[in-house]
């Protein structure tokens, strides 16, 4: 008869085995506008990019985010921009048009998931009031269930700070509620949340658990904002955390952050 604990050894071996991983990331693109598109909003219109520009733009960015499984975007112009990345680094994509009408910006993502049946969601109904930039996307993949919700908040500036919790709060009780249907399933938020502290022990949602930069010091932002987060709710651990940096100094020149990014690309590697 098997022991307590050769049964505890094999009970660990066999979880052990089970377990896989999937590597994940966040990036904002700054002002990724393709030329020749009419976008909403006019942030685009001071330092529009050329077609050579653009072309060199996006295969910058995909080098900041290269080997991940799933980017979420943010700062795009939109279905013609995400298809542009997709198509240059062999990913498949997803999109939902948001309702920010100001900046023209738009919220994204780029997975290869083979093995994986992906639904794009698109807009939550709970949220679209709350939350003018934000993406579903749901993997499943044997008895494993991802939802990855990817978010670009407002800044908190002023009255917008108020808006800017509720953003924050409107978040976290759908996550809540995703989890409390299905307790064996995860939730990835990924995204620039415009929070300007460093990550905390926690979340910045009050749930679940932020992907901690191993990396000092934590910016993800030329100015040393922690801009840019990944909070898992639910199932599954995060490890190898990771800061990719755009290959210029700490004060590089706007033509450069202009075919680059102001952000840097967030990545972490998720065990469910």
């Amino acid at each position: 008869m098997m022991t307590l604990r050769l049964l505890a050894l094999w009970l660990a071996f066999a979880t052990a085995a089970l377990a896989a991983d999937l590597r994940i990331a966040t990036l904002n693109c700054f002002l990724l506008f393709k030329p020749g598109i009419e976008h909403r909003g006019q942030l685009d219109n001071a330092n529009p990019l050329t077609p050579g520009q653009y072309g060199e733009k996006i295969a910058n960015l995909l080098t900041l985010v290269s080997g991940a499984q799933f980017i979420g975007l943010q700062e795009t112009g939109g279905r013609a921009e995400i298809e542009d990345l997709a198509a240059a680094g062999g990913y498949q994509w997803a999109f939902a048009k948001g309702r920010d009408t100001y900046t023209g910006q738009e919220v994204g993502a780029l997975y290869r998931l083979p093995g994986w049946k992906v639904i794009i969601n698109g807009r939550v109904g709970a949220l679209n009031a709350a939350v003018s930039k934000h993406l579903l996307v749901t993997a499943r993949k044997d008895a494993q269930t991802i939802h990855f919700l990817v978010v670009h908040l407002i800044r908190p500036i002023g009255e917008q700070a108020a808006k800017h919790q509720h953003q924050l709060d409107c978040i976290a009780a759908w996550a809540r509620e995703i989890i409390a249907r299905e307790p064996a399933s995860s939730v990835v938020i990924l995204g620039d949340t415009n929070h300007p502290t460093s990550t905390p022990a926690s979340s910045i949602y009050g749930i679940g658990q932020e992907a901690a930069p191993l990396h000092s010091p934590a910016a993800t932002h030329l100015n040393g904002q922690s801009y840019d987060r990944l909070v898992l709710v639910g199932d599954g651990a995060w490890n190898s955390t990771q800061i990719r940096r755009p290959p210029y100094g700490r004060k590089p020149n706007k033509s450069l952050t202009r075919v680059w990014t102001d952000h840097f690309a967030l990545e972490a590697v998720l065990s469910y």
